[in-house]
């Protein structure tokens, strides 16, 4: 008796440390766009469209010693005409030491994150791309391979360092001259308040396809959720390796504020200033209407415009969007 119980127990320790559970997730939306602006062919341009199709897998395992291997991957598709494509994929080790995460990701502007303070709009950042606009207002979006180690949480505040290369083929570089950049950031996040920051160090290849390349780059943000309403900003301050012109600024402004049981509006604010060009500067409203945790009815309007009237652009959106 004594030893079969034994052997339960053991089974069942076996069990635990091996269980493996595997997830889908990901967000489907459907809707109305307009764009108007002097980059935009024609001047004028409209229709339905899938705006988003992304898919994420996600397995992990129990690994036994308080460790725990997590493996993503997303995918995106956007309709029967469409291609489908490979998104981010990472690897992650965590346990008390923190996590170790290694992998191929879209690297978003990280000031939006906080800033946008959650409102319906958009976006802002580099995948824009509407009206004679000669740059994004938030830039950065980049496809990285990333390194990167992450603090235990310690009462919300976490640091981070990471390796960063975005040559895409042939993985990180082995000697400081080609490595594209480092970073080091600390985050904290306690009740309604969020705040982040972080410094990258860019190699001397740089990750722009062109010279000069970018130097270095100081991001801030911070978000605080008051119930009735909740307000974000962020700041960020890029580098070139160029003699002059060196200096773009960023900054972002987001409120959001739930209105009933089922609607949150939002409004973001951005603006781009960089040494000899064309300051940007644009402003977003936003609303979502809430059929379900997970089901919304969508609406946002942006506008963009620089220095000259020609960079003018605007553009409008409703749509359906399910997340699962």
């Amino acid at each position: 008796m004594k030893k079969s119980l034994v052997a339960l127990a053991a089974l069942a320790f076996v069990g635990a440390v091996s269980a493996q559970t595997a997830t889908v997730s990901g967000k489907l939306a459907f809707g109305y766009v307009t764009a108007e602006g002097a980059g935009v062919a024609p001047a004028k341009s409209d229709g339905l469209q899938v705006t988003d199709g992304d898919f994420v897998i996600a397995a992990s395992e129990n690994l036994g010693g308080g460790l725990k291997a997590t493996a993503s991957m997303a995918v995106q598709s956007r309709g029967r005409t469409t291609p489908i494509a490979g998104r981010d994929a990472s690897l992650t080790l965590a346990g008390g030491f923190g996590s170790v995460m290694i992998g191929a990701i879209e690297i978003g502007n990280g000031i939006i994150g906080l800033g946008g303070a959650d409102a319906p709009t958009m976006g802002l950042d580099g995948a824009t791309g509407i009206g004679g606009i000669s740059r994004p207002v938030l830039s950065d979006v980049m496809n990285l391979d990333v390194l990167m180690y992450t603090s235990p949480d310690l009462s919300g505040f976490t640091v981070s360092a990471a390796m960063l290369d975005a040559n895409g083929a042939g993985g990180t570089q082995s000697t400081a001259l080609t490595q594209d950049a480092t970073l080091v950031g600390a985050s904290y996040a306690a009740g309604p308040f969020a705040a982040a920051a972080d410094y990258t160090s860019f190699g001397l290849n740089g990750v722009l396809a062109t010279a000069p390349g970018l130097d270095n780059r100081t991001r801030l943000s911070a978000s605080y959720d008051l119930g009735v309403v909740k307000l974000g900003a962020g700041y960020e301050k890029l580098k070139t390796t160029a003699v002059v012109n060196n200096s773009e600024t960023q900054y972002l402004i987001g409120v959001s504020a739930p209105v009933g049981q089922a609607m949150t509006v939002g409004l973001n604010y951005a603006r781009n200033t960089a040494d000899a060009l064309n300051t940007i500067t644009a402003y977003e409203l936003g609303a979502n209407y809430a059929l379900s945790k997970r089901t919304g009815v969508q609406a946002a309007y942006q506008h963009i415009s620089e220095d000259t009237v020609a960079g003018n652009a605007t553009a409008f959106r409703v749509r359906l969007l399910h997340s699962f």
